[in-house]
């Protein structure tokens, strides 16, 4: 090493080996024990880069980088070769003090890193996401660009920054010249699809939507249940407290619920609403809605009054399974018309409510209602941050491509155990997590209420292997001082959404558990959950990417006026494909609106990369303007959440008479100190941001920001709390 950095800094012919061993601390003597002459410093730099280059590529396969992902990471490592002492001092030597012998054992060595990227891009060319051509002019072209960083920097000159920067312009431009994807049809920002996924085709649906589908899928619901008992009939489908059923034993149950509804007249197309928390009653109900074909709505637990009564009543539900403890929420018979039969969980029945074991003393129903693919399944009621809820209509085909999606790329099998955490009456934990486990046979782990020291116990008795929740849960866990020491060996993916999560919390989750795989998950309930995933392996690489696009989905960005705008502009992200609703129920005015050729509009602005990785930078309703400057609030408010003392951030702009706005920021932090004072916040955020992005005014405290019944920061409430204390 020393000997390297002496020759990247005096030259070959200027080092002798006097400095050499000056700079070791040894005697020359003892130098010449160890090597003969200078050119073998020089052979030795070459073959330590070509180690590490080696070892590198090692990892990216035990990883499970494929395509483009494994090419362009293969090239961040070479440049990361070139440019470390070993690299720098062999692009400064070159080959002239050699003589002509070791001049061609030098191109020989030199040679793998050709042969190795030569073999890279012949498979892209074979594989289709490549252009054909000649695979050793685009090695040629790789090798020698990225050798010219090694030949421009100089670590006592450049940043690490400028560094950086220039590694991923030329990467870039090479991905988008030798190594440009063939002009096939791909839909607008959606990354090239592994070829080991199941078969794509493009497939007509909801009144001529033209749609990518998956070839081979379930038809629905149903018959996803009959395949869990067809091909794991004893296998660990659920536990709950005590309770442990079989998949077997889980559809004998599901059967004489909708046996149950069936006696009392509930049929196909009938709407059932369940007001439940997590258990096994929301299990049964779900699955036996679906055995009889009847149409599932999921109601929060959390929800009360006005938005409870107009959900049952938009929904024209026939009937209502509820706790025992939410049956006195309920409005009167007489606000609820179409409410025939109202169904309480516990042992003890109340006026006008049977009880849920009543329910279930019907004879199995055996036949399966054999519902068509786009015949409606769910209606979810959307949180209603911006107004009165909208009930999202969710069909078998979109449920079926959602569990596809997250099976397929979170690679889920029937031995996975999955922790359900977040609330089952949402779409992550109904879609992403019972419906996905539905289709894997894989085993669910319910919570009834989410703490993390019982999160961490309950993973590790039941060896959970995959969990999806809010960052703010992770961040619960991270809290836990006994957390590195509880067994959480079996857990392998640990998704996310609903929210970034901040890159200081990334950071302490890989630290203390490092076998864990993060996975960005980005959706809505008008996209039945997933509309992006970020790839295995890819979450460090991809710290401020949603991911990429679900595979049977189209993503673009679109300018006000509609226009697709081309890779890494920002505009509003428009969501299309076989996951994306049909729209909603009772308000076709409101469909009209937010849906467009097929595409809803999810009114989040965004951008997607050549590569195909989505960025959220904001609601575009939410997008503060200031000064003619727009401020990305979710932008900003990472750049808060990585403040060690901040657990919650929020942005909302106040009208201002000369700028149009002005940014206001709420915290929510661990405790009020020095280190939390606004002065100090805008001192950390003036080093990290724009200045007009910066907040001019806040509001800090220990007690969390208000969110709705799905989790998520009501800024309504927020911009009220405001205006009042400004009048």
């Amino acid at each position: 090493m020393a000997a390297a950095r002496l020759f990247t800094r005096k030259g070959f012919q200027g080092t002798s080996l006097d400095d050499i061993a000056h700079s070791l601390g040894v005697t020359k003597p003892t130098l010449y024990y160890y090597i003969s002459n200078k050119e073998q410093i020089l052979f030795e730099c070459v073959e330590r880069g070509l180690a590490s280059f080696r070892t590198g590529l090692a990892e990216l396969d035990a990883k499970g980088h494929t395509g483009r992902t494994r090419l362009r990471h293969a090239m961040e490592l070479y440049a990361g070769v070139v440019t470390s002492d070993f690299g720098l001092c062999v692009s400064r030597v070159g080959e002239d003090p050699l003589s002509e012998a070791r001049r061609h054992e030098l191109r020989a060595l030199k040679g793998q890193v050709d042969a190795t990227f030569r073999a890279l891009i012949a498979q892209g060319m074979a594989e289709g996401w490549i252009v054909v051509g000649d695979p050793g002019v685009g090695a040629y072209a790789v090798v020698g660009a990225i050798s010219g960083i090694g030949r421009w920097y100089r670590p006592e000159s450049h940043s690490a920054q400028s560094l950086r920067d220039a590694v991923t312009h030329c990467i870039e431009m090479l991905m988008r010249g030798v190594l440009s994807a063939p002009a096939v049809e791909q839909p607008a920002g959606h990354a090239a699809r592994d070829a080991s996924l199941p078969g794509i085709r493009r497939e007509s649906h909801f009144d001529h939507r033209v749609v990518r589908c998956y070839v081979e899928r379930p038809r629905n619901v149903a018959q996803m249940l009959s395949a869990a008992v067809e091909l794991l009939p004893d296998g660990p489908a659920m536990v709950c407290g005590e309770l442990r059923l079989s998949w077997r034993e889980l559809h004998h149950a599901a059967g004489k619920c909708a046996g149950g509804l069936a006696q009392r007249g509930i049929a196909a197309g009938d709407r059932v609403a369940l007001y439940l928390g997590n258990g096994s009653e929301f299990i049964i109900a779900t699955l036996a809605c679906a055995w009889l074909g009847v149409v599932l709505v999921p109601i929060s637990s959390r929800t009360r009054g006005l938005e409870l009564e107009y959900s049952l009543n938009d929904s024209g539900a026939r009937a209502v399974i509820c706790e025992a403890e939410l049956a006195g929420l309920l409005p009167p018979a007489e606000a609820l018309q179409h409410l025939h039969f109202r169904f309480v969980t516990g042992p003890a029945g109340r006026d006008s409510f049977e009880t849920f074991g009543a329910l279930m003393q019907a004879q199995p129903w055996t036949a399966a209602h054999e519902a068509s693919e786009e015949d409606l399944a769910l209606l979810l009621y959307t949180s209603g941050t911006t107004g009165r809820p909208k009930g999202a209509m969710v069909s078998h085909l979109n449920i079926v491509h959602s569990v596809m999606h997250f099976a397929n790329v979170m690679r889920m099998t029937d031995q996975d155990r999955t922790v359900v955490a977040v609330p089952l009456s949402h779409v992550t934990g109904l879609v992403a997590q019972l419906y996905t486990a539905l289709h894997c046979r894989a085993c669910m782990v319910l919570m009834p209420q989410f703490k993390a020291a019982d999160f961490v116990r309950l993973a590790v008795t039941e060896r959970m292997t995959h969990t999806i929740m809010v960052p703010a849960m992770y961040n619960l866990c991270l809290l836990l001082p006994d957390l590195q020491t509880h067994d959480l060996g079996s857990w392998r993916i640990g998704a996310y959404g609903g929210a970034s999560m901040p890159t200081a919390t990334i950071d302490a989750l890989t630290e203390r558990l490092p076998g864990l795989m993060l996975m960005n998950a980005y959706g809505a309930t008008e996209t039945c959950s997933p509309a992006t995933i970020m790839p295995y392996g890819q979450t460090a690489a991809h710290r401020d990417s949603v991911g990429q696009v679900v595979p049977c989905g189209e993503i673009c960005i679109v300018d006000e006026q509609g226009n697709e705008l081309p890779h890494g502009s920002v505009g509003e992200i428009w969501i299309a494909g076989p996951m994306v609703v049909a729209g909603y129920w009772n308000n076709s005015q409101t469909t009209a609106t937010e849906f467009t050729g097929g595409f809803w509009r999810s009114g989040d602005i965004g951008s997607v990369d050549a590569d195909g990785f989505v960025r959220i930078l904001d609601r575009k309703k939410d997008v503060i303007i200031r000064g003619g400057y727009k401020v990305y609030c979710a932008a900003v408010e990472n750049v808060l959440c990585e403040h060690p003392q901040v657990v919650e951030a929020a942005l909302v702009g106040v009208p201002c008479a000369v700028l149009g706005e002005r940014v206001h920021a709420f915290l929510c932090v661990r405790e009020l100190s020095p280190q939390s004072q606004a002065s100090a916040m805008q001192a950390y955020c003036a080093k990290l941001l724009a200045d007009y992005a910066v907040p001019e005014t806040w509001t800090i405290g220990t007690e969390p920001l208000p969110r709705n019944t799905n989790g998520k920061i009501v800024k309504r409430e927020l911009r009220q709390t405001l205006r009042a204390s400004l009048t």
